[in-house]
């Protein structure tokens, strides 16, 4: 089964399946028309990649598209006009490797810098894969690749799972996905490098625009920023192959690929461990899950999965999307989170809350089926949700025209009298969705024209005319402009001087002046208009009306209306009728306003959408709101980082960037803030809280702070936690389920530690005597049963460890005792002198073996004994002191009825004599013959 459902999977899924392979050549299954709710529609653009090679995409500033392909090219795509390549990289391009990852900076129009991840061949046929930052050269057409510098490289073990996500973040960090490198044909033990710190394959990465770990990181080590751990931010991942940063919490949101069963969605918090290879979705993986490595492994669930096959609500290659921000889609999508499986050609929507919990699940069956191979998704200016469709190779944008932005016309003429020649130019329209316009021209004289620029030459029997533009996007929405036209008179030529290329803050005045001549008429008046353009996104640009004017000069200040810019047109008017405009667009100096936590929480910016960072004009007066409880569900909103501690406040911005952070109380930092006493004992706090799955810690002076859902927050210090860490602290034990205690008898201390699949619950106690030591599982629990410390054992003087033959595992105690374990015997204790016995037999390695019993009082109560695997066992009263006694001498005294015989208790070990062996007893003696076998009891 495992091996046909891999070669399956070799069709339809990994990350970027064999579909990717170059030597595929055939073209793409015939499908059914896309199935979509009712109003959306699917509009295809090119992406300058051929199908089954697209892999990525991403939006420039002006609006073009650079698009990469898994055999290597760089294409770039105008907003108007053909697909260019500007580059080709030599790759490595087998299974879902290649050229698969692309983010481009967030200061790109100045920098010019992207990021891209590839796999490339090296010597003896191996291959690399890499992460890197170019230069894009050109200025306003892109024409190649420059300046390469390598921030992350990989050795390659397998064709599949590698470096493939890559997101550019606003505060010029990049985010990073790797999977494990692992081979998917069957179980390899190589996929636990997911769940190695140290190792950066099936992570989740954090790291600067040159390569470093981003402090903050829960692994971070300011004195080695460049170490692994200080660049990963989660592990646990098989094939994360896309992913996006949710714009409330700043966290990422993967899909990760599974192996035989499930697909999933990850909300990832800092340090999570999403458990691959032990777990797959919400379950134990077959196989892998009985690994050693996998013992004690907590999963982090994700917020959801769904099931591999062909059924209507099943996948088999998931890749995650992002969460809507654009208001043209019905109510429902608002906020909504949009991934596909591009095996299966569907996508669904979900919504979550600000702590990373499913409000509304994802539809089944999806609403969008049969809309291609999504391996991508971004935003279009609106807010439309734009795939990379693999299939096509093409770009797929998800639209819903009920809601579409009708165009802008913008028409202007000037006339040649005697030629009776006028110019129309309508290149100023515009379409607020982003869509390329058609232009048609009616001249009014019952002729036409197509073109964002014509001429027109006008009969002698034209007076006037009165000419229209009408421009129309790609949905048919459409708006028109009237000029009047008199071709015997010249145009006037209103000429303006304006502020220029300069910004504008709130309230600052801006400035212009217009002077308007006409051949026929000389000077004429001028008459202003305003409009306050706003445009929380350029796909939603508004107009309301401003102040209007009169004269050579107009001043107005600067608008506080956010996301906005001022349009300040100057209107001339000659004596028959024609009109002239110039326009000047005042628009915002705008800095980048960041909302920070110290925690992952949800802070927002309302007036922007409920981002938690945006570009605002200088001099704005904002609302910015904290989340009450953030991400973890239980840290509580505090303060913001200039003191005010409520949650909604109101910022005005400064001449320059400014970054507010919410500080959140988490539980450690409440238990710690409401205890002095603990405070005192702890030291002050030398590292920032960090995260580790579902337990989070914070280091102090003198000890830590450990907290989970599950045992709340507790503290452990000195040797306990010295010996907690040496042995593989939380991920070995948990965290701890009490703070450190003093033990009844005032001697030692001691931390509990809750279940976790290896060891079970756990203990580590210490005295000044003993140091600390561990004691876990069965042992544990006989310890306890003997009555811990206070019982027949005293404190453990060994963590538990394992017999010499590999078959037990033990602990002594400080009572010169000891319990030992075997999977057949489960454990059992003894001590005094029964135990020196059996320590002079050699342990488990004598004639006895391992004890089946603890030390037992006998039924006349003068004696105690234990019994053995070997069919031995010890006794022990004060008259006699500890003898072993077994084999058929044994068998003899237990037919007689034990110590309860005319024997009584033995008073030697079984010794040799010349016929064979013998044991004394109080009552008499047992002997063996060796040549016979018989077994004989006398009397003294």
């Amino acid at each position: 089964m495992i091996r046909s459902r891999a070669l399956v999977r070799l069709f339809a899924a990994l990350s970027v399946s064999i579909l990717l392979l170059p030597g595929w050549v055939g073209a793409p299954e015939a499908t059914a028309a896309p199935t979509l709710p009712s109003g959306f529609v699917l509009r295809d653009q090119p992406s300058g990649q051929a199908a089954f090679d697209l892999t990525d995409f991403a939006y420039l500033p002006d609006g073009s598209v650079l698009s990469i392909g898994k055999s290597g090219k760089v294409a770039w795509v105008p907003t108007a006009g053909q697909p260019r390549t500007i580059a080709r990289l030599p790759v490595h391009d087998d299974g879902d490797l290649g050229l698969v990852g692309l983010a481009v900076a967030p200061d790109f129009a100045t920098s010019r810098q992207i990021y891209l991840a590839w796999s490339f061949d090296t010597s003896g046929g191996a291959f690399t894969m890499r992460v890197a930052r170019w230069t894009v050269t050109g200025t306003d057409v892109p024409t190649g690749l420059a300046n390469e510098r390598v921030l992350v490289d990989l050795p390659g073990f397998y064709d599949v799972h590698g470096i493939s996500g890559l997101v550019a973040a606003p505060d010029g960090t990049l985010w990073i996905s790797i999977g494990d490198a692992a081979d998917f044909t069957r179980m390899d033990p190589g996929a636990l490098r997911s769940l190695d710190l140290d190792q950066l394959y099936g992570k989740i990465l954090h790291v600067t625009a040159d390569g470093a770990g981003v402090p903050g990181n829960p692994y971070y080590s300011a004195a080695a920023p460049n170490a692994n751990r200080s660049k990963v931010f989660s592990s646990g991942y098989r094939s994360p192959f896309r992913f996006s940063l949710d714009p409330r919490l700043g966290l990422p949101v993967v899909g990760d690929v599974g192996w035989n069963t499930w697909e999933e969605v990850d909300v990832v918090r800092p340090g999570a461990n999403h458990g691959w290879p032990c777990w797959e979705g919400n379950a134990p993986t077959p196989g892998y899950s009985g690994l050693a490595g996998c013992a004690g492994v907590v999963n982090t669930a994700p917020v959801t999965a769904y099931h591999h096959g062909s059924g209507a609500d099943e996948g088999n290659s998931v890749t995650a999307g992002i969460v809507y921000s654009g208001s043209s889609y019905p109510d429902e999508y608002r906020g909504a989170f949009f991934f596909g499986d591009y095996v299966t050609q569907k996508i669904w929507t979900m919504t979550y809350d600000s702590q990373g919990r499913l409000v509304r699940a994802p539809e089944r069956p999806p609403k969008f089926t049969g809309v291609g191979g999504p391996v991508k998704f971004a935003a279009a200016a609106n807010g439309d949700i734009v795939f990379a469709d693999i299939h096509t190779g093409n770009l797929r944008r998800l639209s819903y025209p009920g809601t579409n932005a009708e165009p802008v016309a913008v028409a202007a003429s000037s006339t040649e009298p005697s030629t009776r020649t006028v110019t129309f130019d309508g290149a100023g329209s515009y379409d607020f969705d982003g869509d390329p316009l058609t232009y048609h021209w009616d001249f009014g004289d019952g002729t036409s024209q197509t073109g964002a620029r014509v001429t027109h030459t006008y009969g002698a029997e034209v007076e006037r005319a009165s000419a229209r533009l009408t421009v129309t996007d790609r949905l048919g929405a459409s708006a028109s402009a009237d000029l009047v036209v008199v071709p015997g008179n010249h145009s006037p030529e209103p000429v303006m001087t304006d502020p220029g290329s300069r910004t504008f803050a709130v309230g600052e005045p801006v400035v212009v002046e217009v002077t308007a001549t006409d051949a026929e008429d000389g000077a004429l008046p001028v008459s202003w208009t305003t409009l306050i353009r706003h445009c929380p996104e350029e796909s939603t640009c508004h107009a309301h009306p401003g102040s209007p004017g009169d004269g050579p000069v107009f001043a107005v200040p600067f608008t506080d209306h956010q996301d906005s810019r001022v349009e300040v047109t100057a209107t001339v008017t000659d004596s028959a009728g024609v009109t002239a405009s110039k326009t000047y667009v005042a628009m915002p100096r705008e800095h980048r306003l960041s909302l920070a936590a110290n925690v992952p929480a949800a802070v927002s910016i309302p007036a922007e959408g409920g981002v938690n960072t945006a570009m605002v004009t200088e001099g704005a007066t904002f609302e910015v709101v904290a989340d009450e409880i953030a991400a973890d569900g239980v840290s509580k909103f505090a303060n913001w980082s200039d003191g005010r501690t409520t949650r909604t406040v109101t910022v005005t911005v400064p001449a320059g960037d400014l970054t507010l952070t919410a500080n959140y109380l988490t539980p450690i930092d409440q238990r710690y803030q409401a205890e002095p006493a603990l405070r005192q004992r702890l030291g002050v706090p030398v590292g920032p809280e960090a995260a580790d799955g579902t337990v989070r810690y914070r280091p102090y002076t003198n000890g830590r702070l450990y907290w989970s859902a599950e045992t709340g927050v507790k503290q452990i210090e000195g040797d306990i936690l010295a010996r907690y860490l040496a042995l593989g602290g939380h991920r070995t034990f948990g965290p701890p389920a009490t703070d450190e205690t003093a033990t009844p008898d005032g001697t030692g201390r001691y931390n509990h530690f809750p279940h976790r699949p290896g060891p079970g619950q756990s203990s580590i106690y210490w005295t000044p005597s003993t140091g600390a030591h561990v004691v876990y599982g069965r042992i544990r629990v006989k310890w306890a049963a003997l009555g811990w410390e206070r019982g027949p054992m005293g404190y453990p003087t060994t963590d538990e460890t394992g017999t010499p033959d590999g078959v037990g595992r033990y602990n002594h105690f400080s009572k010169k005792a000891s319990i030992y374990w075997t999977a057949q015997t489960d454990a059992y204790g003894i001590w005094g002198r029964n135990r020196a016995k059996w320590e002079q037999l050699d342990w488990e390695r004598s004639p006895l073996g391992y004890p089946t019993t603890d030390e037992t009082a006998t039924p006349d109560g003068a004696g105690r004994y234990n019994h053995f695997t070997k069919g031995g066992s010890i006794y022990w009263t004060p008259a006699t002191d500890s003898h072993a006694i077994y084999g058929a001498i044994r068998q003899r005294w237990a037919a007689l009825g034990w110590e309860r015989s005319y024997l009584r208790y033995p008073t030697t070990d079984e010794f040799g004599i010349p016929s064979g062996r013998q044991n004394s007893f109080q009552g008499g003696y047992v002997t063996w013959n060796r040549s016979t076998g018989q077994v004989i009891d006398r009397r003294w």
